[in-house]
């Protein structure tokens, strides 16, 4: 009697097996949904990052979003939305392309400098994450800097304690269009000021971005390991079709994939959250900072002395709650949509 085998991690798709044009055209359609839902998470964490009046912690985040509803009611939260999303679909494709083309050349790399797979995977994913965020800031950093002063604008129906504890120069919510907050910056700063941050950015996300993937791949290799040891036989988890290319796994394994997925996402948004959250908040209120007459210009190391001095190290977490679970919940949808779209993209070898 034959024994079934057990359940074994699937192999990876290799860049360079990725129908690019497909995989960029559905990866915005798919992306672009997924930040739709998970887009009020956003404006809570940067208006609780951003007002230094704001309460920190789950209550705080709860307060935000009460202060949010009563002041525009649903809009409130989707404020700087059309911004995102115009910028986002140029900016996921070239961090995706350029994602899976450094992971894909530092694979056979890290494998030679480490003793494990999952180090190997660790060390390719933080690589890989780095690079992708670090080519995409270019085009993400004015995306952000337009979009957070949008989020902490007044609201049409805010109350007196709102629009005081809001920063100077957010103006009124009906009044603060995308296009109206770039103009305001360009005519007020030059195009500096659309980059305002963009070293703040860069420490940020880039150290984010690279922490996430490298926590994804150590977390899915050593889940998976886990998996291997205690889930018993199992029937075979990949499905070859007659080209021999890598299908999708079938009845048990489908379910086990996508729960190491899930969890191994899960643990890196956790983890990435709260390691950056400092960076974040100060990166956030650097550029909604208006420029004013007589002061001097405003610097990450400025924010972050007056940040710890008014508000004390609490203030490096504000906004944290918000962050680890849009970050968790993101990641967590990001990777199933991506993974499922990798295999959907996958072409076939040839002959």
């Amino acid at each position: 009697m034959p024994v079934p085998e057990r359940t074994k991690a699937p192999a990876d798709v290799d860049w360079n097996r990725l129908d690019k044009t497909k995989f960029l055209v559905y990866g915005a359609g798919i992306f672009s949904s997924v930040t739709t839902v998970l887009f009020p998470l956003s404006v809570i964490k940067t208006r609780q990052m951003a007002i230094e009046s704001a309460s920190p912690g789950l209550s705080g985040s709860a307060k935000m979003a009460r202060q949010v509803w009563q002041a525009d009611g649903i809009r409130g939260f989707y404020r700087g939305f059309g911004t995102i999303v115009f910028g986002a679909i140029p900016a996921r494709g070239i961090y995706l392309t350029t994602l899976e083309a450094a992971r894909s050349g530092s694979s056979t790399m890290a494998s030679r400098f480490t003793s494990t797979e999952a180090q190997a995977a660790g060390v390719a994913n933080f690589v890989a994450g780095a690079t992708a965020s670090c080519v995409t800031q270019t085009i993400v950093v004015p995306i952000d800097v337009v979009s957070q002063r949008q989020m902490i604008a007044e609201g049409s129906r805010s109350a007196p304690t709102q629009k005081q504890a809001a920063p100077q120069g957010a103006g009124s919510a009906n009044q603060r269009s995308g296009f109206k907050v770039m103009q305001h910056i360009l005519r007020n700063e030059g195009i500096l000021g659309l980059y305002r941050g963009f070293g703040a950015s860069l420490f940020t996300f880039v150290p984010s971005s690279a922490v996430w993937w490298s926590a994804y791949g150590a977390y899915q290799k050593l889940v998976w390991r886990e998996v291997e040891r205690w889930g018993g036989p199992q029937e075979q988890n990949v499905a070859q079709d007659s080209r021999g290319v890598e299908g999708r796994p079938q009845g048990k394994a489908t379910a086990q994939v996508m729960a190491v997925q899930t969890s191994s996402a899960l643990l890196s948004g956790l983890t990435a959250a709260t390691l950056t959250n400092p960076l974040d908040v100060i990166k956030t209120r650097l550029q909604v900072a208006e420029r004013q007459a007589g002061h001097a210009k405003p610097t990450f190391a400025g924010i972050a002395r007056k940040l710890i001095a008014d508000e004390g190290p609490r203030g490096l977490l504000k906004g944290v709650a918000p962050r680890m679970a849009s970050t968790a919940l993101w990641g967590t949808c990001m990777v199933s949509a991506y993974e499922f779209l990798k295999r959907l993209c996958t072409l076939p070898e040839p002959d």
